[in-house]
């Protein structure tokens, strides 16, 4: 747990809200306060809180250096096999600390974590409304010093019920909270548009990554020291030793040539400009085959064309980072049943009458459309030379003139 203290929940947010330097740990007590409200609010037997307390406090026990930034590089060492709830759930079932505190208390915590309970009591955790995201929605805009993520969030504590199906329990509001469950996804929505999806967030991003990946690729970290399939205990290990200062320290004990720039360049705020930037979607693409082959891009073809923008300018391929942007936080999608809704749980409303109703059918405002953006980021001497070659390569006009 303590090394959460030294992982930032916003990566290198504070790259663009200095103030966003709050860590995981902190997020984590937060998630167990809400999740222990909630608890209370909906009457869960002891037994039951206390797993939801303990799943609740572990949560993020499993993210590595920069929280999400992380997962592209353990998803690289494990074919994708393996993300951040993964290896959560490694440390609690294979650390002998934690397996000691919990006790008896383990197996259930761990059902929550692998998401096998299926109920309100997993609702708690992993949801479209659960602990996590109403405390991280509330502290992440409150470091940030931006008001896109306040809502009210007492309303929406106070109005939690259990509501009860045949077919299972679900973790829901009732009508009294209806608009203030707006506010929060309204909040979400712009969390993601204007902060978590920052173009110079993104770009700092994908440096340290680049920096990571050619670490991985000229074999400075080896790979099968990231992956659990290996050697669990190894990996563990070895997963355990990484904070945001020691995988940094890691890179540049090792690190030469585009790699130590990358690092440095983040480290000092010297990022890669935005060169090109297109919007995609119907309005500005209108030939769905164009479009679908950008937006269908996996890393092979981002890779590909990196290399191609890179030897049309003249410069080496790492020195190019494209990113395809694709929002999917959505304010509401219609479903018919709730067979539907697959893993993640719809937000139910419980009428004065006691009608169940999903709170999308009752939304007054709507966001269909995913939000999908095409970046090329380079070094500011080569924006002009690698927006003319991006453009050249995606056959789409740059709505962005770099200075």
């Amino acid at each position: 747990m303590q090394r959460l203290t030294r992982i930032k929940q916003l990566g290198h947010t504070y790259i663009v809200y200095p103030s966003a330097v709050h860590t995981r740990f902190e997020h984590s007590l937060g998630v167990l306060h809400i999740a222990s409200r909630i608890c209370a609010r909906l009457g869960t037997p002891e037994e039951e809180t206390l797993a939801i307390r303990s799943a609740a406090l572990l949560h993020d026990i499993g993210h590595g250096p920069f929280s999400h930034v992380f997962e592209a590089i353990l998803g690289e060492c494990t074919s994708g096999r393996y993300s951040h709830e993964d290896v959560t759930c490694l440390i609690v079932e294979k650390a002998a600390p934690i397996s000691r505190i919990l006790g008896t208390m383990k197996k259930s915590a761990l059902e929550i974590l692998r998401g096998q309970k299926v109920g309100a009591c997993r609702d708690v955790i992993s949801g479209r409304l659960d602990a996590d995201k109403l405390d991280y929605l509330r502290r992440d805009s409150y470091h940030t010093g931006v008001a896109y993520g306040n809502f009210d969030i007492e309303r929406v504590l106070h109005s939690v019920c259990r509501i009860r199906t045949p077919e299972r329990d679900y973790f829901g509001l009732t009508e009294k909270g209806k608009d203030a469950m707006e506010d929060y996804r309204l909040a979400r929505y712009l969390m993601h548009a204007n902060v978590y999806e920052h173009h110079t967030r993104l770009i700092a991003d994908d440096m340290f990554l680049r920096a990571a990946q050619i670490a991985l690729r000229e074999k400075w970290i080896d790979k099968n020291l990231l992956n659990p399939d290996k050697n669990v205990e190894r990996f563990l290990k070895f997963y355990l030793t990484l904070d945001d200062h020691a995988i940094e320290q890691l890179l540049m004990g090792k690190a030469r040539g585009t790699a130590k720039m990358l690092i440095q360049g983040v480290r000092n705020r010297n990022l890669f400009k935005r060169a090109y930037l297109a919007e995609i979607n119907e309005k500005s693409i209108r030939d769905i085959t164009k479009r679908s082959r950008i937006l269908d891009m996996n890393k092979e073809k981002v890779k590909q064309s990196e290399e191609e923008i890179a030897s049309k300018v003249g410069i080496e391929s790492d020195q190019v980072i494209v990113h395809l942007q694709n929002i999917k936080i959505r304010l509401y999608e219609r479903f018919e049943s709730l067979r539907q809704w697959g893993g993640e749980s719809p937000i139910l409303i419980r009428s004065r009458v006691g009608e169940i109703r999903s709170l999308d059918e009752e939304s007054p405002i709507s966001a269909l459309q995913n939000i999908n953006r095409l970046y090329v980021f380079s070094p500011r001497c080569y924006k002009k030379e690698v927006k003319k070659a991006a453009e050249n390569v995606f056959e789409v006009p740059s709505m962005f003139v770099p200075d």
